[in-house]
């Protein structure tokens, strides 16, 4: 079990999600039935940005509800173990981002031209996910939480 700083935590939580892309989202309709789906993202000042079509049940969920659930994990072809893949996981509220286009051009930017045929599809809405508490797995005996303040602190894990 590798012990790790408070700077290496902090810059885990910064920078763990920039080799990957796309996030695993969870939501729930009126009913509270839940739905899971995966989205490309990037990200900007803190917030996650997705590019969802507007006819779909999640994205209806979320301008509903305003919250959803997001994952990141580590593919599991790189992994050290199967059970302790690194992951990072928080709740968000959702919103309809005001600032398409610039959000747009972070896509552009992070994906080239492989989305960008998503600007001319009327249906596809870009959501902005504000993060509240955020949780990260490092391995075995290494989970952390970053709270809102920026504050980290070590998750307790009462495995017996």
């Amino acid at each position: 079990m590798k012990t790790y700083t408070d700077e290496e935590i902090l810059e885990e939580f910064k920078n763990f999600s920039s080799n990957k892309y796309s996030l695993v989202l969870s939501s729930v309709n009126k009913d509270n039935s839940p739905l899971t789906s995966y989205a490309p993202f990037v990200e900007e000042n803190g917030n996650y940005y997705i590019c969802i079509s507007s006819n779909l049940p999640h994205y209806s969920n979320m301008t509903t509800t305003k919250k959803a659930h997001v994952f990141i994990i580590e593919d599991e072809n790189t992994a050290d173990h199967i059970y302790a893949r690194k992951r990072l996981y928080f709740d968000v509220s959702c919103q309809v981002a005001d600032n398409e286009e610039n959000i747009f051009a972070l896509f552009d930017q992070r994906y080239g031209d492989s989305l960008s045929f998503l600007r001319t599809m009327k249906d596809f809405k870009i959501l902005e996910l504000s993060p509240k508490q955020k949780s990260l797995v490092l391995g075995f005996g290494a989970a952390y939480v970053l709270n809102e303040d920026g504050k980290l602190a070590q998750k307790t894990i009462g495995h017996k």
